[in-house]
């Protein structure tokens, strides 16, 4: 412990997201921890878990990093694989405070600030197992104008995963000694064995996202975090077991290629890529997305998403608990190539953001309620959504289905997935759920009362140590990083 933790300062100084990941029960702020008091052992942790900082005890829940982890779609996933309290040991970084609070409202951790500002080195994370990316998607979509999509933009995107490879194993050195003998770092080291291996990093990470910045949208270079967070905590620690990512159905091929020949470059055992829709396996709506999951050392595959034996369909009107023949306009008087209804009778269309101004088209004045909204992408019709009506409704139309997240995660953590599923979406679309659902609509909370009454502890140290330094006022991250799910 004494390397890690040797230089209290380099903690308290700089930019210090706000968390909700901090474990004041952990132990008493009186207690030592060899030569450290417990607000020292918060500020050289934050903004991590304190208890991260040390080895898991057996029996303890796997440790997991969610980034651009919104409203807790993909936590919800794991409820349903593993109810049990405690179960999984996950902290999410949310860039959105709206989306956070969602999420710390219903429970779950996050560490608000932009995924960019956190180093994946930190000695906190050196047991974490699993890491989930879900970064922003617009970039891909007629939404974001297809940016993502242009040639250039794809070759420095290229760019930047092979820079990752530089900056966290380097490059690969054989046997013996190379054409360069005379100026090779390896061959040059006196400490040298003559044993082929990895030189180690030989890029900063500041180095590694400098094409970024020649992009149309620096939000595409987003994507590129799944690899630069995957391959650095591998080579940092090498505790990293498995990966999973999200993003739109119309990220293309050619990037999901690039995404894994890094991780396959690293020496990764296998991965897989595969886009689902959640409405086969029973969900009210479509919600088709791209997925790539990964395996360090054991082998992966999404065929494993697919059930054994094929799953209902639902429509909207079972799901809702709606009379038959109602269509829901989506558009008002525009018309599109699309439509502007659809019909309640099948499984709806997918859930956006604009859900909110949706109504029946033969009673304008009855809306899709937030709750309906909610139900429709998976998520339970009491879910403390956080912020202004339309904040709420566009954390809803970019959430990760939980049954989505369920399913992919189920193999690499090792449970079952479709009984959890079938029971989840079967109390999920119950009467009783569809009764709340329909008179739960946009709720008004400030993010400061929502903080209050969330069950997520608050990071100690800050207002309650009066030992520690409060964190120097910063400008917030640039929105560039935008919300998560």
């Amino acid at each position: 412990m004494g390397g890690p933790l040797s230089d209290p300062g380099r903690a308290r100084s700089g930019y210090r997201p706000l968390s909700s990941a901090g474990e004041p029960m952990w132990f008493g702020p009186d207690h030592r921890m060899g030569p450290w008091s417990y607000g020292e052992l918060i500020a050289r942790a934050h903004p991590w878990p304190v208890s991260w900082l040390f080895p898991p005890r057996p029996g303890d829940p796997p440790r997991i990093v969610n980034l651009f982890a919104g409203p807790a779609g993909w936590e919800q996933g794991l409820r349903i694989l593993d109810p049990r309290p405690g179960a999984f040991d996950v902290v999410g970084v949310e860039i959105g405070p709206d989306a956070a609070a969602t999420a710390r409202a219903a429970g779950h951790r996050r560490i608000v600030c932009d995924v960019r500002t956190l180093d994946p080195t930190h000695p906190a994370l050196r047991h974490v197992v699993g890491l989930i990316v879900s970064a922003p998607c617009q970039v891909w979509t007629p939404a974001g104008k297809r940016q993502g999509r242009d040639e250039r933009n794809i070759r420095l995107l290229e760019e930047v995963l092979s820079r990752a490879v530089e900056g966290s194993f380097g490059h690969w050195h054989d046997d013996g000694e190379c054409d360069e003998a005379g100026t090779c770092t390896i061959c040059c080291d006196p400490a040298w064995d003559g044993n082929g291996g990895w030189t180690g990093p030989l890029l900063s990470r500041a180095d590694v996202r400098e094409p970024i910045a020649q992009m149309s949208d620096p939000s595409i270079g987003l994507i590129a975090e799944t690899v630069i967070w995957a391959l650095t905590l591998t080579a940092r620690f090498d505790a990293l077991c498995w990966l999973a990512m999200e993003q739109s159905s119309a990220l293309p091929h050619v990037v999901t290629d690039a995404l894994r020949d890094a991780l396959d470059l690293a020496d990764w055992y296998s991965s897989d890529v595969r886009t689902l829709d959640a409405a086969d396996i029973g969900l009210a709506s479509h919600r088709r997305r791209t997925y790539l999951v990964a395996g360090r050392h054991q082998g992966v595959s999404l065929s494993a998403a697919q059930p054994a034996d094929p799953m209902p369909a639902r429509t909207a009107a079972q799901a809702l608990g709606w009379r038959q023949g109602i269509r829901v306009n989506t558009r008002g008087n525009r018309s599109t190539a699309g439509g502007n209804e659809w019909s309640a009778d099948a499984t709806a269309t997918a859930i956006t953001g604009r859900s909110r101004s949706w109504y029946w088209a033969d009673d304008p004045e009855r809306r899709i309620t937030t709750g309906e909204a909610s139900l429709l992408v998976g998520m339970p019709a009491d879910h403390p959504w956080e912020g202004s009506p339309s904040a709420q409704h566009g954390q809803i139309g970019d959430v990760v289905a939980p049954t989505e997240a369920a399913r992919v995660l189920a193999q690499l953590v090792g449970r079952p997935w479709p009984e959890p599923v079938r029971s989840y979406l079967e109390n999920l679309y119950s009467p009783a759920s569809q009764a709340l659902a329909a008179a739960t609509d946009a709720r008004l909370l400030t993010r400061r009362a929502a903080a209050a009454a969330s069950s997520s502890p608050a990071l100690p140290g800050l207002e309650d140590l009066g030992s520690l330094p409060a964190p120097a006022p910063t400008q917030s991250p640039r929105r560039a990083a935008g919300p998560g799910r």
